[in-house]
């Protein structure tokens, strides 16, 4: 476990700022009313970076709101991936440690964090895009809503959004009220979480808002050859400040700073198969050599016998997930008149993260790896929104020039040198990349008629990159070059420039006024880049982007007074050039890790969002989603590991979530009980490209539950919940290797956990 000084500091912290807004203030947030009514409420999004009810737009969205986050125990952005049809959240490539995002929606995304691969789904706090999935699992704390907008995001948001969007809103300070609140969780694994939060009103035109936050656990899992060591811990601290200035109804100026930090151990694995080969069967000839000075006894070798369940591995390799983040923004709004609206989105964010794992879970350095990335990045995007008697629309200017930098220490087969054939890999490497992104972008509505709405839209993007990559090897000394020879045998001087057009167009149509039906057109797209990692010079190959266009036909409904609200959608997508990393095997056994253009795939599915109000104390909610995915082209280079008939990596053909919630009035005194009980299902999913037979994860099903007491003036609650109830055993993510280093390394969810939690507001 790791020392708790930090979270003392940070409630120590929360305790003061939410204290003084208590004596600051002597007003408090309004209590809420304890009548929840017949009806659901309309949820509000910003989807089209416009304010507009959810139910109007002709868009495949789901919108969770801050409320919905705590009564689900949503407490990252990692557990996303449990509570919304066709969203899948893992940390992709296993050398990139337990706080990496890899966000896939409808199958389509990115599994790798190295430079210079980008993201296939676009991340977003606060408008502004998160241009590294380094650091992408953390804490959701004082959040407004998420949206998740599925499909190729093209025309409004661009690059990297060709798999969806995932909008995060971070609540904002307010003019009009004094607020404070403060909450715990303890539970399993020594969990110890609190946050405080303070608005505070400074003048008629000036207000603040204060976050901090801290969360940790023990670890899950354990190593048996280093005891105090471990995995699958949490460690995080969060501090958020944001001021808003509105001297008038005419403009105003929303500026934000935030800090995360985390010091964790690796993720919760294990070596979960070990196969050998014949590279491995020559290494064990050696192995013994090295036992002593790795306080092993004698003959031990490099075998079956650390395979391990992922409660107690064997690892003795760089075990930590650490990572820094600092973010400023400042949003600009200017009402010109009553037709027009100028908004201006300026940020900053700088990333650094430390990730060590050792890969083959044993005591030998078969396969161990330190990470470290400094990324940053600045963002400037001018908006202008307009509306003119039918038409309504969008449009912007788009600039992101990001600076990163890269190291990678591998130890692969360390300590063999000294063998009669020197197999020791170690190797290091050193990559920057220079990425730059303008764009500029116009979408608009025109209402054919009262019922018929019309809305089209264009970007224009230009991709620019210049990569520098140096791999060397200590022991064997070599080096591998971008800029250098390619696998063509020409000079390649990785530097690119994309330009990309991607259009959309949709047609709706409101039958009545609570049915809306549309059919849309869009396109996506990822740009292209390097293999990010060169064993060989033979390996250095560029990959163009990947395209994809989607066909989406849609209803957006609610029904009997609005107690029930049924949202659907069906889709075809046309994705071509996808681009998946491999780790394959050259003619020696030595790993060679690419990324390709694979080919043509399509994949079609249909998605659910409905909500019912079966009583005035009873919900039922229901998400749904499939996905039915082929290759229907492959290019030569991939047809050695990937056939026609496998599937896309985690792209459940069936996801469902079930929740119900009921509400227990406590009359006369007007106290409340609630409950809610969840459960997840999603079906068979492949984990690697080539559909490795070791991580495919079965259909299984998460049930979670939570039962909270709220007093009658709505100023305190309590909750005890559960999550996983049934300890399901479930992969996340991982790596065969069993061609190059004979083993599967594997990732798991979190298991069974119970814990109690407190919430004031003053």
């Amino acid at each position: 476990m790791k020392s708790r000084s930090s979270q003392v500091v940070a409630f120590t912290t929360c305790v003061s700022l939410c204290t003084g807004a208590l004596h600051a203030q002597t007003a408090s947030q309004p209590v809420p009313s304890t009548d929840n009514g017949s009806a659901l409420g309309e949820i509000v999004v910003t989807a089209r970076k416009r304010e507009e009810n959810l139910q109007n737009v002709p868009i495949s969205i789901a919108a969770i709101s801050g409320k919905d986050l705590e009564e689900r125990g949503i407490a990252d952005v990692g557990a996303l991936t449990n509570s919304t049809p066709n969203l899948e959240i893992n940390n992709g490539r296993t050398d990139g440690g337990a706080s990496t995002a890899q966000i896939m929606i409808r199958g389509v995304g990115q599994n790798d964090f190295l430079i210079p691969n980008d993201p296939g789904v676009g991340l977003y706090v606060d408008d502004v895009y998160v241009a590294r999935s380094s650091g992408g699992v953390s804490s959701l704390v004082d959040i407004q809503s998420i949206e998740v907008l599925r499909g190729p995001q093209g025309t409004l948001y661009g690059k990297d959004t060709i798999g969806g969007a995932v909008r995060i809103t971070t609540a904002k300070p307010t003019l009009d009220s004094q607020y404070a609140e403060a909450g715990v969780t303890t539970g399993s694994y020594d969990r110890l979480d609190f946050y405080g939060i303070a608005n505070m009103p400074l003048s008629d035109d000036f207000a603040v808002r204060i976050t901090g936050s801290s969360r940790s656990t023990n670890n899950i899992g354990y190593r048996v050859l280093q005891p105090g060591e471990g995995s699958g811990d949490i460690d995080q601290q969060q501090a958020r400040v944001s001021g808003l200035y509105a001297p008038s109804s005419d403009w105003n100026f929303l500026a934000s700073v935030e800090y995360t930090r985390a010091r964790q151990d690796g993720g919760y694995g294990a070596m979960s198969h070990f196969s050998g080969n014949g590279l491995i069967s020559a290494l064990n000839t050696y192995y013994p050599t090295i036992d002593a000075s790795l306080g092993l006894p004698p003959g031990t070798l490099f075998d079956g016998r650390w395979v391990s369940s992922p409660k107690a591995n064997y690892g003795t390799g760089p075990n930590q997930d650490d990572f820094d983040t600092w973010g400023l923004s400042g949003v600009l709004t200017y009402n010109i008149n009553n037709h027009f609206t100028l908004k201006s989105i300026s940020a900053y964010r700088y990333t650094n993260d430390l990730v060590g794992r050792d890969g083959d879970f044993s005591p030998f350095p078969v396969l161990e790896t330190i990470v470290r990335d400094w990324n940053g990045q600045f963002s400037q995007e001018f908006q202008l929104n307009g509306t003119l008697d039918r038409f309504t629309w969008t449009n912007g200017l788009y600039f992101i020039d990001e600076n990163l930098k890269n190291t990678y220490s591998a130890k692969l087969w360390d300590g063999l040198v000294y063998t009669p054939v020197d197999i020791d890999f170690d190797a290091h490497s050193i990559s920057t990349l220079r990425q730059q992104s303008l764009a500029i972008y116009g979408q608009g509505t025109y209402d054919l008629t009262d019922s018929l709405h019309l809305t089209v839209g264009a970007r224009a993007s230009q991709e620019s990159k210049h990569f520098f990559e140096d791999w060397y090897f200590l022991v064997q000394p070599r080096s591998y070059t971008c800029p250098g020879i390619d696998v063509s045998g020409k000079f390649d001087d990785c530097r690119h420039v994309d330009n990309i057009f991607t259009p959309m167009g949709t047609l709706s149509f409101n039958l009545t006024g609570n049915l809306m039906m549309y059919g849309s057109y869009s396109d996506g797209f990822k740009a292209g880049g390097w293999t990010p990692r060169l064993f060989s010079q033979t390996s250095l190959a560029r990959y163009a982007p990947e395209k994809l266009r989607a066909y989406e036909l849609g209803l957006k409904s609610d029904w009997l007074d609005r107690r029930l609200v049924f949202n659907a959608d069906v889709f075809y997508s046309d994705y071509r050039d996808l681009q998946l990393t491999e780790v394959l095997a050259d003619a020696s056994g030595a790993p060679q890790p690419v990324v390709e253009n694979a080919g043509h795939a399509r994949i079609w599915g249909v998605e659910v969002d409905s909500k019912a109000k079966l009583t005035n104390t009873t919900t039922l909610e229901l998400g749904l989603g499939t996905l039915d995915t082929k290759y229907l082209e492959l290019n030569p280079g991939v047809q050695q590991s990937i056939h026609l008939n496998y599937k896309l990596p985690d792209a459940p053909p069936l996801t469902v979530n079930l929740a119900l919630e009921q509400d227990f009035p406590l009359l006369p005194n007007g106290a409340l009980v609630s409950g809610r009980v969840d459960a997840n299902y999603k079906g068979k999913t492949y984990k690697e490209p080539d559909n490795s037979p070791f991580l495919i994860q079965d259909p299984y099903t998460l049930l979670n539950a939570r039962l909270t007491y709220s007093s009658a003036s709505r100023q305190w609650d309590v909750s005890a919940f559960a999550t996983n109830i049934t300890n399901k055993l479930y992969l996340t993510n991982g790596e065969d290797l069993s061609s190059t280093f004979g083993f599967v390394e594997s990732y798991y969810g979190r298991p069974r956990e119970a814990g109690v939690s407190f919430k004031m507001h003053f």
